[in-house]
């Protein structure tokens, strides 16, 4: 706030703030220091301010010297308009700008521009200023009010202002002031009609002049009270009041108008008060002679005052100080003239115009002013009823009783009512009233209505018991009576005086005969019970109702009742139970409900009488609910809505076919009510509906719903509309229908979920939807909109400012704010969470603002001003605060502020020590809510972009300091200061809500708008001060700085030394260890949301869970950031698990449980083994892990699924690291297994159940899917746990690991379940996983229990491609949304390719016992096998290269069995295998198509792309991976053909040929296919090719073949291998991971022609180049030899062959001769190898051949190749084809050694042996598990095949000089290069 010099006038605006005690929490000492600085202000009054005469320096050198020559003509039209002098004129017009104007400098230049706008300035600033001289007024009139008050806070101080002025400084004062005010004229320009609007500015000057006589008549009052007042000054009073008529000359206001009237019947009603207060002698003899002072000098103009109402009052207080302060009763003359001035007082009817006065506005409250005037008007009462009323004649008066009862309903004089005696002062009225009970019964039950309503209730109630009198008319049949005395009798006889009521008046009672008006009565002395009486009175109008013809205003009989039941109303209100209501109330009670039934059936009824017997229901309610409820309900007399079974709240809301019929009520006000213009029934009916709302009964349907529907539909929209007699009965209505929505709102938001949820739910929504639509809403927003200018002035206008009215504009502004607060909070609940705007906000967020005449948001904003109300400021922050959230635009625009009017508007409070907690706290949040929403608001309170404007402010010539511009945060540097000297300040409400802007800041990553304070060096030392102190319970704080620090350390760029320096001080020891146990001290309580929390979660929870976010994003960012300590690491690890496992024990608040479990999986896996120390911490530590484990299978169905998921991987993780464990101990395996087989079981159940229930529903839709996302990954994760769990236990387990998961029948389980997931979309993830768990299985030895499962009926059917997809088109646009979650052929891909897998890995396990399932899933699925092996020339994507690769292994696999195959299924074998040829085909062009390859690797929707791309191809990983795949692909193809080719052993040694039997599989055709041709066959060019390709990528790789040898010989030691040379080998074999590309490899005596790229060759797998090489030779060897030797071919054809089998293997002939043959420089024969053992054939007889030392004694471990990718598809084709001839046909039982061999026989047994190794290399690959573990009789049986030759036996004993030899890998290209090199030479 700007700086202002000391000036000749005060800040009374700011002043009346600090010193009245609403808005501030002043200090005593400023507020005194305060006040005295302003005392000679205070006594001069509005008189300080001088006229415009009084001036000493004329503005124009005023201005001058201020140097604002410009604003001369503005400040003279102001002067003039004000009529002020002239500094005190600068002055006001400095104020104003400084501290009201809420423009923007350019706005202000526009509004001196022109003289339109420069009368609108002028008129802010002169009501501006005339509030500046009201609050003078106004803090004089607290002061005297509260100087004397002890519980007023500043009462010391407020007596010590007045003790210095002194009240009779201040008494003539304040009269000089009256007499100025009264004779003060308007200036000169404005009464000459010189100014713009001159009649509408005199209006104002009148009624500010008015205002303040008011205003100077009440202090003087308050004056009157504590200095009673002189002859001089009542004389001057009087003449005063006389000068002006009592307050009727006033020249420029219309009495015609409503405000004007007011005015001057307000300044009317004061003097006489003030007048009736200086003639308020309570001891006359002790001021006799001031008496005879003023009736001497006034009595002549007071006797003439009696032709006005308000001269009743004054005539009567005169002629009573006549005759109590002088000895006039004693003269006849002067008591007749005192007579005479009584009867011109009754005349005119005074007490009628005392009752006015007491009833007016200004003496409605229990303020000081109006207790003076009560207790005078009281004391006049009490003097007329003292010196008139000994014949209880005083009574007669009209409007007597009324004043009484209205002077007794206040509690000060209705106890002094009470303690007189019967005859003193106005209680001898009451005793008038009880000696004529019942005559007077409607001003008695008024009276004691008052007495009652002021806390006398006991004592009026016990009167009213026993009353002493009872009147009766006198009927002489029924009163027998004899005369005692003169009008003196006695009863005779007893008599019932009340027909059906137990009363009676026993014989022998005295009364007394005196005549009324309407007839003799008989006054029995006889006690009576007031409530018999009223009983009677009810059951006479039940019976004359149907006589008086529907005339009930006029009804004597009614408005006894009513006054009656207003009073039994206010009785039982008092009750606290049901004891208090005597027997004799009962029955007027009851008889509520019958007349309430009786009079709905008029037309139209008695309003005030039906109104009070519902306020008795009412009352009752309380008490007896239930009754009540049942009897009004009964009535049909309240509005109603049908029960339907429906619940759509907008046909609720617009009360469309739901029955809704607002009866008897409705009627009564459309009927009577708006008649009348009083509302008195729907003011009960609001009353009782409030009432029973907040009982809680849960009627929804019968009572809150209907009503709240009326009064939506059709009280609230049109009210405004309606006529009233008063206007605070229509702001009463308007309270309480929106106290009853707040009701609602609060009901609903604190009350707990209960079986009326549905209802309760509907009655929000009902409430909701109504007010944001546009009838109630505009409404509200009325209310909203009504302005801080509006509600200020309303306000000051009123008496007492320091007293708001209970119905007045200042609450119903309140009430609708807080009710818009709750609507735009719930607004979700009827519109969703979308972007639909309700019309409530569109007309709040009109856009753009010249549009928005409502102008909400500057409105609401304006209320921070707000001098009156402490909580209009607070509300209106709040209700920014929620616009802010919910509004998706910009704020800044709607509130049309510039930046630094918003920090004037808001920041301002903060810094100010006298401003409120409550209002800084509102601020606080309002800033929170718009980092996260408003950008704009946020930048204006941050300054952003404002750090370089160095603009000087000054105001006219003044200089100012600059701290309008302070943004927020320097606000946070100080609390940063104060939170490095004393962290605990934190736990105050103010810092936590700066914390609050600090955690949002970084959490919306802002924090460049606090850069300033970053930078500091000890910003994170002293923001995270409190982390270091003593640790403070349920703080919120911890969670904040937890999460900033979090953020700052995720985000952070680089290295923050302070930042790193405070977490490493935070991993000390001293500070880690008590964080460790604060954190993980958790109460074990039932989970309950925290409605002080912003999130609803307790700050226990928070800060558990905020502490595992910082150690997560610690971990990642390790060792970047930093690392945290080991110690600290492992102690936090075990504290985790052990609070863990002691949670897992109270799960009834499964929060923290979910958190330490997802914190404990993120600790465990930065732990590469075991954390402990020692074996026994292992062993404990598992036991805690098995009691976790047991917890969890215990409730498992009842865990969250987060914590199911995180309990899930901790058990996988710890399986992993305590395999060992695991193993070594039998039990605690067991223990394991059978949890995670109890926990899989509970999985598969429930994913069993769900997906039963899905498939009966529906097969896909998304909300299945959806809800069993959760459940789908539990199961994954459950999967995984599984797969580890055979991992470990399949290879070093106990033998009898799986008897658990076969006793559960899991595998039977497994497969019914996947069966039931494969068609389902939404299952995709969970088959695949499911699948894998199988393939695992099916690896190992538990294969076996897949041969009792069934898998046939579980898996072939259901892995047909699902429905949707073979009626799917294939489309290559992308799907449409109605199909995003429908199977795609991509996305079944990997499903299919794992069930061929699964049916490949069981086959191969199991050979023919699983054959025939095989054979039939083949018969299944013929068509969509061919279509897998055909899916190369669409797509080879990885999950299609995938599938291609799975089904032609399982083609391969059964191409060993091809007899049966062929046998049950020939159709499906041909068709499959012609598939295989045509794979071939296409794998092999591919590698002279590397875009088209490029292409079907990209995919169907990036294959455009590629085409269309002119750029030269680049060989990539994607590319050698692909042509890796290629490779094994074609090995497979191979294979399957070789079984449909000769076998190469027969064609080289068998005897006899049968070439019928083989049909050629390769064309004669040779050289590289072209790419347009069709229907592309095998040929032999197509392999040679391929061949060719393969020799020149080894021999770009240089490959090296391994010396080691790859079988083993009897006798012959297995030769050492050096280390180094196997790590060489390992090196070659691994060669492809980080491969770089090279061109420059060496291609000497290679042809490039027809092959790939150098580059994508010298880079492909070499071992699978050259399993594929020995495949591909052997296939067209084999091939050839057919071809030579088939008679059906043609000799040319024959020729041909040879021929280009030589010329197109010349590459691979000099890739043998270079890599194989030794020496190759030197020695040319092709003969020649390296041999690495030898051992001697002895000729044995066939007979005994199988028991040869040579079989005996073989290794049964046969030695395996080197482990790699390429070693799985290593099988040497030769030897397997062989084994399987000699299997199917015995060899010959003779054989010729004699007989010339082909010269390539010595090698046969070479050829046999290298079989050998590589088949074995390859099984044992292919199995999971070591060969032994399959079983000892497979192996036997596979080497007795190997080991037996079958030779011809021999001519002769002896034996043969062949020998078995050590083969090494490159014997097989030595074998191949001589064969090939002889075949085209031999036939």
């Amino acid at each position: 706030m700007p700086a202002v010099e000391k000036s000749v006038i005060t800040d009374w605006k700011r002043l009346w703030q600090m010193v009245s005690g609403i808005h501030y929490e002043t200090p005593q000492e400023t507020v005194r220091d305060e006040l005295m600085n302003v005392a000679s202000e205070l006594q001069a009054g509005v008189l300080q301010f001088k006229p415009k005469s009084a001036s000493d320096v004329q503005l124009e050198t005023l201005l001058k010297e201020k140097k604002q020559e410009k604003l001369l003509p503005f400040t003279e039209r102001l002067q003039e308009l004000l009529d002020l002098e002239s500094a005190q004129c600068w002055e006001i017009l400095c104020y104003y700008l400084t501290k009201e104007y809420r423009g923007s400098a350019s706005l202000l230049t526009q509004l001196i521009s022109t003289e339109t706008n420069m009368a609108k300035l002028h008129e802010d600033i002169r009501h501006y200023y005339s509030l500046e001289r009201m609050i003078v007024l106004k803090i004089v009139k607290n002061l005297l009010v509260f100087h004397r008050v002890p519980n007023h806070p500043y009462h010391q101080e407020y007596r010590a202002i007045v003790d210095k002025i002194t009240l009779p400084c201040l008494r003539d004062s304040y009269l000089d002031q009256l007499e100025s005010l009264i004779g003060e004229l308007p200036p000169r320009k404005l009464r000459a009609g010189e100014c713009f609007h001159s009649t509408e500015k005199l209006i104002a000057w009148s009624e500010r002049n008015a205002r303040e006589i008011n205003e100077v008549l009440h202090i003087l009052l308050l004056l009157t009270e504590h200095l009673p007042m002189g002859f001089e000054q009542i004389k001057r009073i009087f003449a005063a009041c006389k000068q002006h008529s009592f307050g009727r000359l006033q020249n420029y206001l219309d009495d015609s108008q409503r405000y004007h009237q007011e005015l001057i019947i307000s300044i009317s009603y004061s003097e006489l008060v003030l007048i009736m207060k200086c003639l308020d002698f309570e001891k006359p003899r002790e001021h006799t002679e001031l008496i005879e002072q003023l009736i001497e000098e006034l009595q002549m103009d007071i006797a003439n005052m009696h032709h006005r109402q308000e001269h009743g009052p004054l005539l009567l207080v005169w002629m009573l100080l006549r005759l109590r302060g002088t000895n006039d009763a004693d003269d006849a003359s002067s008591l007749l003239r005192c007579r005479q001035l009584g009867k011109r007082a009754v005349d005119l009817k005074c007490f009628v115009q005392l009752q006015l006065i007491v009833r007016h506005s200004m003496y409605a409250d229990d303020s000081m002013l109006s207790r003076i005037a009560r207790k005078t008007i009281y004391n006049q009462l009490c003097y007329m009823c003292d010196l008139f009323d000994g014949d209880g004649s005083c009574a007669r008066h009209e409007g007597i009783y009324e004043l009484l009862s209205e002077l007794v309903s206040w509690p000060q004089l209705a106890k002094d009512f009470c303690s007189r005696e019967d005859d003193d002062g106005a209680r001898s009225l009451y005793k008038t009233l009880l000696e004529n009970f019942p005559l007077e019964f409607t001003h008695l039950a008024k009276l004691s209505q008052s007495l009652t309503k002021a806390g006398q209730g006991n004592f009026i109630k016990s009167q009213l018991e026993s009353l002493p009198i009872l009147a009766l008319l006198y009927d002489e049949n029924e009163h027998r009576l004899r005369e005692v005395d003169t009008d003196e009798f006695e009863l005779t006889a007893s008599v019932r005086p009340f027909p059906r009521i137990d009363y009676t008046i026993p014989a022998g009672t005295s009364c007394t005969a005196i005549q009324h008006p309407s007839g003799c009565y008989m006054h029995f002395r006889t006690h009576v019970n007031f409530f018999d009486a009223l009983h009677h009175e009810i059951n006479c109008l039940l019976r004359e109702t149907g006589h008086l013809h529907g005339d009930f205003d006029s009804s004597e009989r009614i408005r006894r009742v009513e006054a009656g039941l207003r009073y039994l109303e206010t009785a039982v209100q008092r009750c606290t139970s049901i004891a208090g209501i005597s027997a004799e109330m009962v029955h007027p009670t009851e008889m509520c409900v019958d007349l309430l039934h009786k009079f709905k059936g008029v037309q139209c009824p008695p309003v005030g009488l039906i109104s009070s017997c519902l306020n008795v229901c009412t009352a009752l309610l309380p008490l007896v609910d239930e009754e009540i409820f049942s009897r009004i309900s009964q009535l049909d007399i309240l509005p109603t809505v049908s029960k339907g079974l429906h619940y759509d709240f907008k046909h609720y809301a617009n009360a469309s076919g739901v029955c809704f019929e607002s009866r008897f009520l409705g009627s009564v006000i459309d009927n009577v009510e708006k008649k009348s213009e009083r509302y008195e029934f729907l003011l009960s009916y609001l009353g009782f509906l409030r009432t029973y709302t907040k009982l809680k009964r849960n009627r929804y349907m019968q009572v809150e719903i209907p009503g709240l529907i009326f009064l939506l539909r059709d009280v609230f929209p049109h009210l405004h509309a309606w006529h009233f007699r008063s206007q605070v009965e229509r702001n009463k209505i308007y309270f309480e229908v929106l106290s009853f929505i707040c009701d609602i709102l609060d009901l609903i938001g604190t009350n707990p979920s209960d079986a009326h949820s549905e209802q309760r739910e509907l009655l929000l929504k009902v409430c909701v939807y109504s007010l944001l639509n546009l009838d109630n809403g505009l409404i509200l927003l009325r209310f909203v909109g009504v302005g801080n200018a509006y509600v200020q002035y309303t306000m000051e206008l009123e008496t007492n400012w320091m007293q708001q009215q209970p119905h007045g504009l200042m609450m119903l502004v309140r009430l609708s704010m807080r009710i818009l607060m709750q609507l735009l909070r719930l607004k979700e609940k009827v519109y969703g969470s979308g972007e639909t705007l309700s019309p409530l906000e569109a007309l709040i967020y009109t856009q753009p603002k010249q549009r928005d005449t409502l102008r909400i948001i500057p409105t609401v904003c304006s209320y921070m001003a707000n001098i009156f109300d402490r909580w209009l400021p607070i509300l209106s922050c709040r209700l920014l605060k929620r616009i802010a959230l919910e509004f998706n635009m910009s704020l800044l625009a709607c509130l049309d502020m510039e930046a630094d009017q918003i920090r004037l508007t808001f920041m301002q409070k903060l810094p100010d020590e006298l401003e409120s907690d409550s209002i800084k706290l509102a601020i606080l949040e309002l800033v929170d809510a718009c980092i996260a929403k408003q950008p704009g608001v946020t930048e204006a309170f941050f300054k952003v972009n404002y750090a370089q404007d160095k603009r000087s402010r000054s105001f006219f010539g003044k200089e100012c300091v600059p701290n309008i511009g302070e943004s927020i945060v320097t606000y946070m540097r100080e609390f940063l200061d104060a939170l490095q000297v004393e962290p605990l300040t934190i736990q105050q409400e103010l810092p936590c809500k700066i914390m609050n802007i600090f955690h949002s800041l970084w959490k919306h990553n802002l924090q460049m708008l606090v850069d300033e304070l970053v930078k500091d060096k000890q910003f994170w030392p002293k923001i995270a001060a409190p982390l270091f102190c003593e640790l403070q319970p349920d703080m919120r704080i911890y969670t904040q700085l937890l999460n900033i620090i979090s953020i700052e350390v995720y985000t952070g760029k680089g290295q923050n030394s302070g930042l790193l320096d405070m977490m490493t001080k935070f991993f000390q020891p001293k500070t880690f260890e008590p964080w460790l146990n604060y954190v993980f001290d958790m109460p074990k309580v039932p989970a309950v949301s925290s409605i002080g929390s912003p999130d609803g979660q307790p700050n226990w929870i928070c800060c558990l869970q905020a502490f595992k976010d910082l150690i997560v994003i610690l971990l990642k960012k390790q060792p970047q950031f930093m690392a945290i300590p080991e110690q600290q690491f492992k102690l936090m690890a075990e504290k985790c698990l052990t609070v863990l496992v002691d949670r897992s024990n109270y799960l009834e608040d499964m929060r923290p449980f979910i958190v330490l479990s997802e914190m404990y999986v993120f600790l465990l896996f930065q732990f590469k083994h075991s954390y402990t120390n020692s074996g026994e911490e292992e062993q404990e530590l598992m036991e805690q892990l098995l009691q976790l484990m047991n917890r969890i299978c215990s409730c498992y169905d009842d865990l969250h699924v987060r914590a199911k998921e995180a309990c899930l991987a901790i058990i996988t993780k710890c399986a992993h690291l305590y395999t060992d464990l695991l193993i070594r101990d039998s039990s605690i395996a067991l223990r394991f297994l059978n949890s995670v087989v109890s926990i899989i079981c509970s999985e598969l159940q429930h994913m069993e159940n769900s997906v039963s229930l899905e498939k009966t529903q529906s097969l896909n839709t998304s909300d299945s899917s959806g809800g069993s996302k959760a459940s789908t990954n539990s199961l994954i994760l459950c999967l995984n746990l599984l797969k580890a769990v055979a991992t470990i236990f399949h290879s070093d387990g106990p033998g009898n690991w799986d008897i658990p998961f076969v006793s559960v029948r899991l595998f039977q389980r497994l497969l019914r379940c996947i069966s039931h997931t494969l068609p389902l979309y939404s299952k995709q993830v969970l088959s695949v996983q499911l699948l894998d768990v199988l393939i695992v299985f099916a690896k190992g030895h538990c294969s076996v229990e897949f041969l009792h499962c069934d898998v046939g009926e579980s898996l072939w059917l259901n892995l047909l491609p699902p429905r949707e997809l073979l009626q799917s088109k294939l489309e290559f646009s992308k799907p449409a949304p109605a199909d995003a979650e429908r199977w795609s052929v991509e996305q079944w891909w990997p499903v299919y390719a794992r069930g061929i897998e699964l049916v490949t890995i069981i086959l191969e396990k199991h050979k023919k016992c699983f054959l025939h399932e095989a054979l039939q899933f083949v018969g299944i699925h013929e068509v969509y096998l061919v279509d897998a092996l055909l899916l190369s020339k669409q797509s080879l994507e990885p999950a299609a290269m995938q599938l291609i690769k799975a089904a032609i292994s399982l083609v391969a696999c059964l191409t060993e069995h091809q007899k049966e195959w062929q046998e049950e299924y020939d159709s499906s074998l041909g068709n499959i295998m012609r598939a295989v040829q045509g794979l071939l085909c296409h794998s092999s062009s591919l590698f002279h198509q590397q875009r088209n390859l490029k292409c079907l690797l990209a995919g169907r929707r990036s294959q455009l792309e590629i085409l269309r791309s002119t750029e030269a191809l680049t060989i990539d990983d994607d590319l050698i991976t692909a042509c890796n795949d290629l490779t094994d692909i074609i090995i497979y193809c191979v294979k399957s053909l070789l079984r449909f080719s000769p076998d190469l052993m027969d064609l080289l040694c068998g005897s006899v040929y049968e070439p019928h039997k083989w049909h050629p599989l390769l064309d004669v055709k040779f050289g590289a296919p072209k790419l347009n041709e069709d229907n592309v066959t095998l040929t032999f060019g197509m392999v040679l090719n391929m061949i060719n390709i393969y020799v020149k990528a080894l021999n770009m790789q240089n490959h090296g073949f391994s010396d080691l040898p790859l079988n083993t010989l009897p006798n012959v030691e297995k030769p050492a291998t050096d280390p180094a040379d196997n790590e060489d080998a390992t090196i070659c074999l691994n060669n492809q991971t980080n491969r770089t590309f090279s061109k420059s490899l060496s291609t000497v005596s290679i042809s490039t022609a027809g092959c790939p790229a150098s580059e994508l060759l010298s880079n492909m797998d070499s071992q699978l180049c050259l399993l594929a090489l020995e495949h591909l030779l052997l296939l067209v060897a084999s091939q050839v030899i057919c071809i030579i030797r088939s008679p059906e071919v043609e000799p040319r054809w024959k020729t041909i062959v040879r021929r280009d089998i030589s010329n197109e293997l010349v590459i691979f002939h000099e890739f043998v001769r270079r890599k194989v043959i030794a020496n190759y420089k030197e020695n040319r024969s092709p003969w020649l190898r390296r041999k690495h053992g030898l051992f001697k054939l002895k000729f044995l007889d066939p007979a005994r051949s199988s028991s040869s030392p040579s079989t005996s004694s073989r290794n049964p471990d046969p030695v395996r190749r080197i482990n790699s990718a390429a070693n799985e598809l290593r099988v040497n084709v030769v030897r397997r084809q062989h084994l399987q001839q000699q299997l199917r046909s015995p060899p010959p039982n003779t054989f010729d050694m004699s007989v010339d061999i082909s010269t390539i026989s010595p090698l046969q047994g070479t050829q046999n042996a290298a079989m050998l190794s590589a088949t074995e290399a390859r099984d044992t690959r292919k199995r999971l598990y070591p060969a032994e573990q399959v079983g000892a009789a497979f192996v036997e049986d596979e080497l007795s095949a190997i080991d037996q030759q079958f030779f011809p036996p021999p001519t002769e004993n002896g034996f043969s000089e062949l020998s078995q030899v050590q083969l090494v890998e490159e014997d097989y290209m030595q074998l191949m290069s001589v064969l090939f090199n002889v075949m085209p030479h031999c036939e």
